[in-house]
């Protein structure tokens, strides 16, 4: 275990022990969270940009399928065990437990699965747990599991490592895209510059120094580039060294350590008021309680009936225009690919590129700042409309909202199937079912709407086959591509949208009503004991007293220093 894990470990066996018993809530399983997380560390690049022979050299040992052509389909993590197994999963999150050595053949019936656990008993995986790298396909492999692959693991990654190689010498405005993506989700990367032994030493440095400026530019902050010559693992190892893992580790989990910490406390200052209060006070705070109840029904019923003006409209309209902007801007770039030989598929993976990672930036803004705006309008319409609560507790309604959007951040959201929502499309049909059971994203993001890209994308760009001029690739683009993704996207947007916010509307006001009858039973709770120990009070207030300086203490000794 790593220093932090195991404080936090600690920490958490302590807490546990010490409101086991009592009437206090608190997240159960966070505790086994501590015990058993493992730091994913995505590699990801374009497939000449030898990612997996990096990957091999480090671990002394050629077990990643390489070659001319992309080989990793699917997203490969490499995990250490001293039995030796590979562990495919299903889309349906059911597993299959296969040899090593079926790992190429599972890689070219990529469709069946939707990611890879490789167990090696290897001294490298060994020496860098937690640490666990995951081999990703590379930009050249298959469109669909390509967006697949960064659909699972842009949420989950705690660090990207980011390889180009030194023969490309820049940073393509696809990879851009991809950074820009990664530090949407709070994530940092390190970036690697592979086979820098193809180049004399001056050249590499040049071309160190040329990236390290076009990161410094767009990141507005400096940023070193790693050379590595792709032969020695040492190398590398030294670059997954500069990683701190404790910090990663602590990162992680810190926030929502602090936030169950204050949450107990609040439970204890509430129960300490009801034991103060007289029993009319308590019963009239139940009453005020089902009152809360029926408010945040009718405020639900208001809201939901107000989303489609109020939020999905606006939306919808703000993400097309987005798009739309983000494709005129590289509409130069488009027109090249168009009028190239194999316009057809270059141009479908960039335009897909483009419309990724705009949906996946925008959609996290707006569906965080949407989940804000309930959160913060509920418990002001309850704090309104409950005074009685207000008296029992000032903060009441504040830090009901605390807890909610505290859970939002840290729960899974919106796993959505969309396999009813469209007609199946000729060579869209089977990426598409793929896609709609994978597309997962752990914070409050749309990103079920990215099937669109890889649903209709085909259907719009086909008739570029036969062209090869640049400028009637440009008309083209401008009255015929941009106009039909946008009609596309307005059509099938209403609907995944609607669900999408309803989903979130229910999921806010659900935790709402959860913590609401938390309350009542409380209330219930330390009325009875108050009624039937009326002579010892003072004890029950001393003893939640001394609960809450025990909580306090353990926090500063463990979350605080």
């Amino acid at each position: 275990m790593l220093n932090t894990q195991q404080q936090f470990t600690e920490y958490m066996q302590k807490l546990t022990t010490l409101i086991q018993g009592s009437e206090l809530t608190w997240d159960r399983a966070l505790l086994s969270q501590l015990e058993n997380t493992e730091l994913l560390l995505p590699v990801i690049g374009a497939f000449s940009a030898g990612k997996s022979t990096l990957l091999n050299t480090f671990l002394g040992m050629d077990i990643l399928p390489v070659g001319i052509a992309p080989e990793t389909e699917l997203a490969t993590e490499l995990h250490y065990g001293e039995n030796p197994w590979l562990q495919a999963i299903r889309h349906d999150g059911s597993e299959e437990r296969l040899p090593v050595e079926a790992l190429a053949d599972v890689n070219k019936n990529s469709a069946d699965y939707s990611h890879l656990r490789l167990h090696i008993d290897n001294p490298a995986l060994k020496a860098i747990a937690p640490l666990v790298l995951v081999d990703m396909p590379g930009y050249g492999s298959s469109l669909e599991n390509h967006n697949k692959a960064l659909a699972y693991y842009l949420p989950r990654g705690v660090h990207f490592i980011v390889v180009t190689s030194v023969e490309d010498g820049t940073v393509t405005q696809s990879m851009l895209r991809h950074l820009d993506s990664i530090k949407t989700f709070d994530s940092d990367f390190s970036f690697v510059l592979s086979k820098t032994n193809l180049r004399a030493p001056e050249q590499v440095q040049e071309v160190s120094g040329f990236i390290e400026e076009q990161l410094q530019l767009y990141f507005d902050k400096d940023m070193s580039v790693i050379p590595l010559d792709n032969k020695s693992a040492t190398a590398f190892y030294d670059a997954l060294v500069a990683i701190d893992p404790e910090r990663l580790f602590h990162n992680l989990f810190i926030d929502r350590l602090k936030d169950q910490n204050i949450d107990l406390l609040s439970q204890i200052n509430f129960a300490s008021n009801v034991v103060k209060n007289s029993k009319k006070d308590n019963d009239n705070a139940i009453v005020s309680l089902e009152q809360a109840l029926e408010d945040l029904l009718r405020q639900r019923n208001r809201t939901q009936q107000e989303l489609t003006w109020r939020y999905s409209g606006p939306l919808i309209t703000r993400i097309i225009n987005a798009i739309d902007s983000d494709l005129h801007n590289q509409l130069d770039r488009l027109a090249k690919l168009a009028a190239t030989s194999n316009a057809p598929s270059a141009l479908e993976r960039e335009i897909v590129d483009i419309m990724r990672s705009n949906l996946t930036n925008t959609l996290k803004r707006e569906m965080d700042q949407i989940s804000a705006e309930l959160v913060e309008e509920i418990a002001v319409s309850l704090a309104q409309s409950n005074t009685m609560m207000v008296a029992l507790d000032d903060n009441w309604a504040k830090n009901i909202a605390d807890k909610t959007e505290g859970k939002l951040k840290a729960v899974s959201g919106f796993v959505e199937t969309l396999s009813e929502k469209f007609p199946s499309k000729e060579g869209a049909g089977k990426a598409y079912r793929v896609l709609s059971s994978i597309l997962a994203i752990t914070t409050n993001v749309l990103n079920p709407v990215l099937e669109l890209a890889i649903v209709f994308l085909p259907d719009i760009i086909r008739f570029f086959s036969s062209l090869n001029a640049e400028e009637k690739a440009r008309d083209k683009l401008m009255n015929s591509v941009f106009p039909g993704i946008k009609s596309e996207l307005r059509k099938a947007l209403p609907e995944i949208v609607d669900e999408q916010l309803q989903t979130l509307l229910n999921t806010v006001s659900n935790e709402f009503e959860g913590q609401i009858n938390q309350q009542r039973t409380l209330i219930s709770t330390y009325q009875q004991e108050r009624e039937q120990q009326q002579a010892s009070i003072d004890q029950q207030l001393d003893a939640l007293q001394q609960l809450s300086l025990a909580l306090q203490a353990l926090a500063t000794t463990y979350l605080y220093r």
